[in-house]
C-alpha cells in the first residue's frame, strides 16, 4: 500500500481498527517469542514503553512413590500458590499456551494436566508462569526479586518442590492497541520529511498493512513498531 504525504494523515489516523485488535491477549514478547531483527530492518519510528509484566517459568515437582499421592500433594501445593497470589496485587499466576498467557486461579488448579519429569516416570511436574507488573520505577532486580520472594514463600505439601527459572521474560497486554499511536508517529515523521525536502516532493510509505511487532530495548523496556519503508518521491 502506498500513501503520498498529502493523504497520509487522513489515511493513517482514520483507518478502522484491524481484525487483530478484536481479542485482547497478553503475549510473551521475549525469550522464544522474540523476533531477531536485523538492525537495518528496524524502522526509525518506534514507540518506546515499559513492558506490562516481568514473567518467569515455574516448575512444581513431586516424587512421592504413589501416583495418587503425587497428584494430591502437587494439587495442594498449587492451590496454596494460587491462594497466595490471589491475596497480592503484585503477583499473578498464569499458564502459557502458544505464547499467550491465560490467568490461573485456585478453581482451575484441579483441571491441570500434570506431566512427567523427563525420564523419571515416578516424578510428576506442573509448569506455570508467575508474573509481576512492571512499574515506572522498577529495575530488573526489584521486579525479579518480587517473583523470587513469592516462590520462596510458597508453602509446599509432602515432597513437592517449587523451582523458578531465572531466565526472565517480558509480556505485553494487547499489542495491537498501540497501532494507532505508532501510525501517528509515522505520519508525523513523514510530514517532517516532506517539509524538509520542499513542495516539489512527497513521501511514499509502504507496509502499513503489517502488524504491530516489537523488540527489547532495555531490561524491562520494549520498542513497538510497524515494519514500514518510507521513500521521498517527486510530486507529479
Amino acid at each position: 500500500m502506498k500513501l503520498l504525504i498529502a493523504i497520509a494523515v487522513a489515511a493513517l489516523i482514520s483507518t478502522p481498527a484491524v481484525a487483530q485488535e478484536a481479542v485482547m491477549e497478553e503475549v510473551v514478547v521475549t525469550g522464544s517469542r522474540m523476533i531477531e531483527w536485523d538492525p537495518d530492518d528496524i524502522p526509525a519510528v518506534q514507540l518506546f514503553r515499559r513492558a506490562d509484566n516481568l514473567i518467569a517459568s515455574v516448575r512444581v515437582v513431586n516424587d512421592t512413590r504413589e501416583a495418587a499421592g503425587r497428584r494430591g500433594e502437587l494439587i495442594q501445593t498449587l492451590r496454596a500458590m494460587a491462594r497466595q497470589a490471589a491475596g497480592r496485587a503484585d503477583i499473578d499466576l498464569s499458564i502459557e499456551a502458544d505464547g499467550v498467557l491465560v490467568p490461573l486461579t485456585e478453581d482451575m488448579v484441579s483441571t491441570l494436566t500434570l506431566g512427567v519429569d523427563g525420564s523419571r516416570s515416578d516424578t510428576s511436574v506442573a509448569s506455570l508462569v508467575v508474573k509481576t507488573p512492571i512499574s515506572a520505577t522498577d529495575t530488573l532486580d526489584s521486579a525479579s526479586g518480587r517473583l523470587e520472594a513469592f516462590v520462596e514463600g510458597v508453602p509446599t505439601t509432602g515432597r513437592s518442590e517449587v523451582d523458578i527459572n531465572d531466565e526472565w521474560q517480558l509480556s505485553i497486554v494487547d499489542p495491537p492497541q498501540y497501532r494507532m499511536a505508532i501510525l501517528g508517529l509515522i505520519s508525523a515523521d513523514a510530514q517532517r520529511a516532506a517539509t524538509t525536502f520542499g513542495g516539489g516532493y512527497g513521501v511514499e510509505v509502504t507496509g502499513m498493512e503489517n502488524r504491530v511487532t516489537w523488540r527489547q530495548s532495555g531490561p524491562l523496556d520494549l520498542g513497538l513498531f510497524i515494519p514500514y519503508k518510507m521513500t521521498v518521491v517527486p510530486r507529479p
